[in-house]
């Protein structure tokens, strides 16, 4: 058993896995990291082993901490092997995004362009061609971003909470600014499939993150929806590295 650790902008998901299986999963902050941690370790003895993904601020001391407790610790960078072929031309590609992309290809058939959507803090989209070449994608502000601009750099506007929108006609304040910025990203997401569809017929579309279970209320196209995709990623990254 394995100890999968995705430490993204807003919180820490951690989960148990062995064999591609999800035992135990769970959230937990920077404050209660190594408590949790503590609790797992006690109900899972055999856990000695930490793969982890890490796009947030985490503290050197609960790193230190995790190299003290476990065997070994793989951490997910720009140094590791990939399962792809990585065609990206900058070099400032984000851990987040290639553990997704190793995701997606970890439990998709091999002969099939990818579009991976990761829809958080920032929606991300990222694209591999049926020869595993990995190019980039696009990123796009998210839900919650696109609520507190309206709020931040308008005189009136409310600050709102994301949620589900029936009709894309609002008929108050609040109504109009749900229909503008669920609906709104929900048209750029379906633009953004058709588009690669266009020169991908079979494309396998993977929605995640934590707005995707909204968005999915609002769009009508087939794809996988996969809640953990990302500690899927870590994961196979992790064997991946480890059997070279």
């Amino acid at each position: 058993m394995i100890l999968v650790i995705d430490i993204g902008n807003t919180s820490i998901k951690v989960a148990v896995m062995d064999k591609g299986n999800i035992y135990k999963v769970f959230r937990t902050d920077n404050d209660g990291f190594k408590s949790s941690i503590q609790k797992t370790t006690k109900q899972y003895p055999t856990v000695e082993e930490v793969a982890i993904c890490n796009v947030g601020s985490f503290p050197d001391d609960l790193m230190n901490h995790l190299r003290t407790t476990f065997k070994t610790v793989f951490e997910v960078n720009n140094s590791i092997k990939l399962p792809f072929n990585n065609r990206y031309q900058s070099l400032t590609l984000g851990n987040d995004r290639v553990a997704l992309v190793a995701g997606a290809l970890s439990i998709t058939s091999k002969n099939s362009a990818l579009l991976v959507i990761d829809a958080g803090t920032c929606v991300t989209y990222d694209y591999v061609d049926q020869k595993q070449n990995y190019y980039g994608g696009a990123i796009s502000p998210g839900l919650r971003l696109r609520y507190e601009s309206l709020h931040n750099f308008t005189a009136n506007l409310p600050l709102l909470h994301s949620e589900h929108v029936v009709n894309i006609t609002g008929n108050t304040t609040q109504t109009s600014i749900h229909s503008g910025v669920v609906n709104g990203l929900s048209q750029e997401i379906k633009g953004v499939i058709k588009q690669y569809k266009k020169s991908n017929k079979n494309l396998e579309v993977f929605i995640t993150g934590g707005d995707s279970e909204l968005l999915i209320k609002q769009l009508k196209n087939r794809f996988f929806a996969t809640p953990f995709l990302m500690l899927h990623g870590i994961h196979y990254l992790y064997l991946f590295n480890k059997n070279l």
